[in-house]
């Protein structure tokens, strides 16, 4: 098994990327059984790992497409002292399709089968990306990938909570930092052309994200 908190990497504001060669692989069933089957795991879990955080919040799915273009948000929750909130982690995995998701201002490309454990603070937002990019032409995949305009999101919150929009882009650090922006339609995930994402993008795939050169 792989070691503790060896999954997939780290962005620089505390989120977690997990994709391909980054997460673990084994048989799902014993090898004498001869019934295929293989597994990915993308955590350990907080009980084997406690800097894994423990997720007690909703969960579910959300069929993005193009149009659903998300207005940059944090999540917070009241804080267990019960004086004021605290930022709490948000866990997407894209299980069908490419999205696009803004990370504290950044614009990265996900592929499908990728887990993101958003950092507490992080402002994020997320969309699908548009038909018609090929990683694979790109030399970013491995193997035949365009997107198609949708992908499917599985959401799970550390903790309930609530949708904080904000302009802001930096990793907030105290509830007091957060500024709420009202204006949705001016924080909105941008419309992008394939030849933008392609040269302003990061592209996840296995243990690291790059631009394009």
């Amino acid at each position: 098994m792989a070691a503790p908190y060896s999954y997939g990497f780290f962005l620089e504001n505390g989120t977690q990327v997990v994709h391909g060669e980054g997460a673990e692989h084994r048989q799902a069933f014993p090898i004498d059984s001869n019934i295929p089957g293989e597994l990915q795991i993308f955590s350990p879990g907080h009980q084997s790992e406690p800097r894994t955080p423990c997720f007690c919040g909703p969960q579910g799915i959300f069929p993005f497409t193009t149009e659903n273009r998300m207005p940059r948000h944090v999540h917070m929750s009241p804080n267990p002292s019960g004086n004021g909130k605290r930022y709490v982690v948000e866990k997407i995995m894209v299980m069908e399709g490419i999205a696009l998701a803004e990370l504290g201002g950044q614009i990265y490309v996900i592929p499908p089968n990728t887990m993101v454990v958003i950092g507490p603070g992080v402002p994020h937002a997320w969309v699908a990306c548009p038909p018609g990019l090929d990683l694979q032409a790109l030399g970013v995949a491995d193997r035949p990938l365009v997107s198609h305009g949708k992908f499917v999101a599985v959401f799970e919150y550390e903790q309930p909570t609530a949708f904080f929009p904000t302009a802001q882009v930096e990793t907030l650090k105290e509830e007091s930092d957060y500024v709420r922006c009202n204006d949705l339609e001016s924080i909105r995930f941008p419309e992008m052309s394939l030849e933008e994402i392609r040269t302003t993008a990061l592209f996840v795939w296995g243990r690291k994200a790059t631009k394009l050169e």
